[in-house]
């Protein structure tokens, strides 16, 4: 029969040549070798075959998956909004405000600390925030508005609305505005129809809305001198045309086979027929039309609120994405359809994108599948030099391998590709490489010392899949528990990475144990490391790297464990030095964002016209437009814009608000601008605050909000202005005012009641009279053309613009055909209310807000204002909290202490199985906070705040240093077996082990290079933990670990003696 020269088993067969004929101990093959590695071996085809098939799934995967920047976050928040006409803030915290919290707190589900309000002029908006376990808020919602509709009933009938909006926190994929000089609102709201019927047809496309569209009106103006020569009012006007201006239904005609409506067409459909409609007529037949007594045009009415893109006009379509569809593959679509019907408008009309989440997202993600390329490059860089060719190429090759088969599963799983997944593999390079290269290396090493290829390679595999097994469990399960003590957004952004590390390692475990051990059978046939000490020793080759750094190290541990107590001594202050630094240093759990647009807010006094606030607003806009780094400068003028980032909640509009969207060149270019900006014109214009907003993951509405609650409101205002003239003076705070706004000034109307009711009038009448002269106008019909309706709208000339001495002479109509002015039966003065009113938590509260200079640590200056505080006499009543990103910090903070403390008991029961020694897991356990000093140490040179990332860099060093600790230890453990006293075998052990941990400590700190050199404000501070903290991690590994367990097991009995029965250290 043919003999197969591939057969490992029969190549094992053959003696293999010696290079040294000195006598040495032989190690003797497993009895028992491991299932997987034989497997591994035995189907070695079939291996190879799955392997290739997974790695074209994963290449397959890369393209069709989805994609996002992060994962899908749940906003749980909403508002409702109520309008109440003519009422005082204090009228509406008592009588809309007070049943509306009763009916919201009865939820269990809303987050009763963070639910807040805010009350202005005629304006109540309630902020309704869920608590952090609501997953799905689609139900709750659906409830809530149910359940308002009998709230509704019970407020007073002046107020004309109140609304709930669920959507608050719906995050816009792409905000595209559609812009011209000549073409009118309403012809491009004909072509936005059009663009929206043709976006309807990508399928990931959600809901589309339209803001910022103009809506012409038909303006009646009504001649005060002709009512009164008809002897008409503008009441009775109103009356009349409104019961014109309804359609109703015209009844059927019903016959015994069919049924026909009766439709009576509308009488207005013209300007002239507005005109023509009839206001009053005599038994004579006379008739008195509405073009008789009123100037009637068809104009756009003056703005409350409206958008501009560069300083001209627009309309904006907010274009939201369905759950579960590629974001980058909607934007590919959205584009060709977009490119199609910029052919079909004129060339007046442009569409530019003010925000492009796809944009956004592939370009994130590209940076970081460039980043993981330049890791991998690096990682194969440093392994290349540091070992033989043969042994570089097998563990290089690991890491294509381990990455496309984990985004294949990642595929199968459904999990997305995003900067949180794409960290997971870039941060598990040196771990996937880890698995390799150890086994690797005791192959290399075992046939150097005589054992042949066969048998060497399946005790390589053997023996350190326990560890290797071990280790891995501990780093995978570790991440989960923040999955268990984290909620809300930060629970949302981290539920991939547990799954996403798992996957990865247990991939490259599998890698490790099934294709390592034959493609290290066929490549490495040399003792290599024993060919490199004989040319070293005899003159051939005068350095080696490995061999000199070996006798470097050799010489450091002998002297560790001479002087062991001084070891261990220096290792203690050193660790608690740096575990001090750690905890010390500054504090920041979400950074900004890096983009090439941010946001400014402009707020002015309550009461203050739209007018007013546009002079301001474009005063500022042109300053910016100056700078050529800016590209385009969206206007919201008396509005909002869409929430276009999931972080950011555009501020409530109003007259005295304007905010842009400012689009740059670059990231950086970002950076400069407000670099530049900021300071100079954050306090430039009077009267006005302006705040450069740079976009960023923490969801705090102000960086730095103090709140004060429990006393009354006159004690609450001279509290709040205390602390603002305090803070003012506390370095690196800027723009500080208070909640409570500037006071506004309202003209109240104190009704004589004796001498109205002797002239027919009373207050309601008043009310009435007044509200139709001086409000934006009364609707009374609508005229159609074809899907455009029109209103119809009845004004006065004090309808535009008015004053006090207007309203006092104001004419009331009497019984009879004679006015009286309105002074003669009320007192007109002036009164002052606050501008605004807040709640939280039900509970009336006034804040100190405050910004921060920029890269100024938020946590920081909070600490020093509260100092400041703290030294101040405040009375006993009032009670003081803090807001703003403490708030956010503090209320995170105790859940990722809680996650890391079970990761840290989780890894401690791990060892503990796996040695089953207690004394072994336990001096482990506290060999954790070796970590800290080289996490500091980076925190502090890269000058990096502590974030959420960093301490799941933290967590990875803890994974890592376990993992080489076990690779140290249970060589120990296995020389202790073979009859070496515990000092020797420890010794020895991390004398043999320093390569395999020094070259994996090597390429888990190339790994994460990309990361520390990059620009992301996320994940740098990850990034800079590993890097900075594996090789200091690797000498406390290689120095502290070693000696204090020798130490521990020189205590015990029989130290010094060889075992007398083989000690079981491992679970498996």
């Amino acid at each position: 029969m043919a003999t197969n020269s591939n057969d490992p088993r029969q190549a094992s067969s053959k003696p293999e040549a010696k290079a040294d004929t000195t006598p040495q101990q032989v190690p003797q093959p497993l009895s028992n070798p491991n299932p997987i590695v034989m497997a591994g071996i035995k189907y070695r085809k079939e291996v190879i075959l799955l392997v290739c098939v997974l790695i074209a799934f994963g290449i397959y995967a890369l393209k069709v998956m989805d994609k996002n920047e992060f994962p899908s976050f749940t906003i749980r928040e909403g508002v409702v909004a109520a309008v109440y006409p003519g009422a005082t803030v204090e009228q509406i915290e008592n009588e809309v405000l007070k049943p509306l919290e009763d009916y919201i707190f009865s939820y269990k589900q809303v987050d009763k600390k963070n639910t807040h309000s805010q009350i202005s002029a005629g304006m109540l908006i309630i902020f309704v925030e869920l608590d952090n376990d609501v997953q799905d808020s689609k139900p709750f919602w659906n409830e809530f508005k149910i359940g308002m509709e009998q709230v509704k009933l019970t407020l007073p009938p002046g107020v004309l609305a109140v609304e709930t909006l669920s959507d608050f926190g719906d995050t816009s994929a792409l905000l595209i505005n559609m812009q011209s000089d000549d073409k009118t609102y309403r012809e491009l709201g004909d072509y936005m129809d059009r663009l929206k019927d043709r976006l309807r047809t990508v399928e990931s496309v959600g809901t589309m809305s339209v803001t910022g569209k103009q809506t012409e009106q038909i303006a009646v103006y009504l001649n005060p001198e002709k009512l009164k020569h008809y002897a008409l009012s503008e009441t009775t006007v109103g009356a009349t045309l409104l019961a014109q201006g309804f359609q109703t239904t015209g009844g059927s005609l019903k016959s015994g086979h069919y049924t026909q409506p009766i439709i009576v067409t509308r009488s207005v459909n013209t300007v002239a027929d507005v005109a023509d409609m009839i206001v009053l007529s005599t038994p004579d037949g006379s008739v008195v039309r509405l073009g008789d007594i009123a100037d009637i045009r068809r104009e756009y009415p003056e703005p409350d609120s409206y958008i501009t893109n560069n300083f001209q006009k627009c309309i904006l379509l907010s274009v939201q994405m369905k759950d579960g569809y590629n974001i980058v593959e909607m934007g590919k679509e959205v584009d060709k359809q977009i490119e199609a019907f910029q052919s079909e408008i004129p060339e007046s009309v442009t569409l530019f994108k003010i925000t492009d989440q796809p944009v956004v997202v592939n370009s994130s993600v590209n940076y970081f599948l460039v980043e993981l390329l330049v890791a991998i490059i690096a990682v194969v860089v440093v392994i290349m030099l540091l070992l033989p060719l043969n042994v570089a190429l097998i563990a290089a090759s690991t890491i294509p391998i381990a990455i496309f088969i984990s985004l294949g599963l990642f595929y199968a799983f459904g999990i997305e590709l995003n900067t949180v997944t794409l960290a997971c593999l870039i941060v598990s390079l040196g771990m996937i490489v880890d698995n390799s290269v150890v086994i690797i290396d005791d192959y290399v090493e075992l046939i150097s010392e005589g054992m042949d290829h066969y048998h060497a390679t399946l005790r390589a595999g053997t023996e350190f899949f326990k560890a290797i097994f071990s280790a891995t469990l501990a780093i995978s399960v570790t991440f989960f528990p923040f999955l268990l003590t984290i909620k809300g957004m930060f629970r949302d952004f981290l539920t991939d990475f547990p799954w996403g590390m798992t996957i990865i390692l247990f991939v490259s475990l599998m890698v490790a144990e099934l294709l390592v051990p034959y493609m290290q059978y066929k490549l490495i046939k040399k003792p290599i490391y024993k060919l490199q000490q004989e040319a070293i020793a005899s003159g051939k080759k005068k350095f080696s790297f490995f061999v000199s750094m070996q006798k470097g190290y050799n010489k450091v541990i002998d002297w560790c464990f001479a002087w062991p107590k001084t070891t261990i001594g220096l290792g203690v202050i050193i660790t608690v030095v740096g575990t001090w630094l750690f905890i010390a240093h500054p504090m920041q759990l979400m950074p900004i964002a890096e983009r090439n647009q941010f946001a400014v807010e402009i707020f002015l006094p309550q009461g203050t016209a739209v007018e007013r606030t546009t002079v301001i607003a474009d005063s500022l806009e042109r300053i910016l437009a100056k700078d050529p780094m800016v590209v385009s400068i969206a206007s919201f003028h008396g509005c909002s814009s869409p929430r276009f980032q999931a972080t950011y909640a555009p501020q409530v509009g109003g007259p005295n608000f304007a905010q842009f969207i400012v689009n740059t060149k670059s990231n950086d270019a970002t950076i400069d601008v407000l670099n530049a900006f900021t300071e100079k014109y954050e306090s430039y214009f009077p009267d006005a605050f302006v705040r450069f907003k740079q976009l960023s993951y923490s969801t705090a509405d102000y960086p730095i909000q103090v709140k004060f609650s429990g006393a009354d409101a006159a004690t609450l205002k001279k509290v709040a202005d205390s602390v603002a003239a305090v803070a003012r003076h506390v370095p690196g705070l800027r723009n500080v005012r208070t909640s409570l706004d500037n006071p506004l000034a309202s003209a109240a109307v104190s009704l004589d009641r004796d001498r109205a009711e002797r002239v027919g009038l009373n207050s309601t009448l008043v009310e009435t009279t007044l509200a139709m002269r001086y409000s934006s106008g009364l609707p009374v019909a609508t005229m159609w053309e074809g899907d455009y309706g029109i209103p119809v709208t009845l004004k006065t000339g004090t309808s535009r613009r008015s004053n006090v001495d207007q309203l006092e002479n104001e004419p009331m109509p009497v019984i009879g055909l004679s006015t009286v002015p309105l002074r003669q039966i009320s007192t007109v003065s002036p009164q002052w209310h606050p501008g605004m009113l807040t709640h939280y938590n039900g509970i009336a509260t006034v804040s100190v807000i405050a910004e921060v200079q920029r890269n100024v640590n938020v946590i920081d200056r909070t600490e020093a204002l509260m100092d400041s505080i703290g030294r101040m006499e405040l009375p006993q009543e009032v009670v003081v909290d803090r807001g703003g990103e403490w708030e956010n910090t503090m209320d995170t903070l105790p859940e990722i202490l809680s996650g890391l403390a079970l990761a840290v008991a989780i890894i401690f029961f791990i060892l503990l199985f796996h040695y089953a020694q207690a004394d072994t897991a336990i001096l482990l356990l506290f060999s954790l906070l070796l970590c800290m000093p080289g996490a500091a140490l980076g925190l502090i040179i890269q000058d990096t705040d502590m974030s959420l990332t960093c301490v799941l860099g933290i967590v990875s060093l803890m994974g890592i240093l376990v993992r080489n600790a076990i690779v140290l230890l249970d060589y120990a453990e296995e020389l202790r077996n073979e009859g070496q006293p515990v000092h020797d075998a420890v010794l020895n052990a991390s004398k043999r082990r320093m390569r395999p941990i020094f070259l994996t400590s090597a390429a888990a700190t190339m790994g994460v290079l990309p990361m520390v050199i990059g620009n992301s404000a996320l994940w740098k501070p990850m990034g800079v933990v590993i890097f900075w903290g594996t090789p200091v991690t690797m000498i406390f590994i290689l120095t502290v670990i070693p000696v204090a367990y020798s130490m521990m097991k020189c205590r015990q009995k029989g130290a010094y003696k060889p075992l007398p029965e083989p000690l079981e250290t491992h679970l498996l």
